[in-house]
């Protein structure tokens, strides 16, 4: 067990004792950003830890992944949506980290309606490696949590993300998607662009 009694695994489930697997709230998860086992009660890191431990019981054949402790919130109007490290915890956990924070419309101006998005992106100083995000606009940005959920879990770079393909449409977002651009000004931050 860990020491707030939150029970450890392996990646196929099991405890201590290999005739014995864990899911759910009771367990920790294997906390990507920081590579470390940690205590984080989410549904969705209980419903697949469960559905892992169902078919690894029968020959541990499909290890867990881990997770970025991604989350979401709807709140007067407003979504704020995280994945991985903020900019503190990062800190706190010992990491060599910076941040960039952008802010920008969702979509083009000349659109009949747009929000701002609030942005901040976590990396590592020295390989540009996405730790964590946060986003919050009047605009649903749950989704924006998700693509960088993903980008964490790959261990992809402030580079990787400037230019990754997207689709452009001016109904939903700029010929840049909204991830694009925060990592391209997070290396013009660096004087990489």
């Amino acid at each position: 067990m860990s020491r707030n009694g939150a029970i450890l695994t392996n990646e196929y489930g099991q405890t201590s004792d290999p005739d014995i697997y864990a899911a759910g709230d009771a367990r920790t998860v294997h906390y990507n950003p920081t590579d470390t086992d940690s205590y984080i009660p989410l549904a969705t890191n209980a419903i697949r830890q469960g559905k892992l431990v169902g078919i690894n019981i029968f020959g541990n054949r499909w290890p867990e992944i881990g997770s970025q402790g991604t989350s979401g919130l709807q709140l007067f109007g407003y979504t704020l949506a995280t994945t991985g490290l903020t900019y503190q915890r990062a800190l706190d956990a010992g990491l060599k980290v910076k941040y960039i924070s952008y802010e920008d419309n969702y979509r083009p101006e000349f659109m009949p309606t747009t929000e701002k998005i609030n942005s901040i992106i976590v990396y590592e100083q020295d390989s540009l490696k996405v730790l964590g995000a946060q986003f919050f606009s009047e605009h649903n940005v749950s989704q924006l949590a998700n693509t960088m959920s993903l980008a964490i879990q790959n261990q992809n770079t402030l580079k990787d993300l400037a230019f990754v393909d997207m689709l452009f449409q001016p109904y939903y977002d700029r010929p840049f998607n909204f991830i694009n651009l925060v990592a391209q000004a997070g290396l013009q931050q660096e004087g990489l662009i």
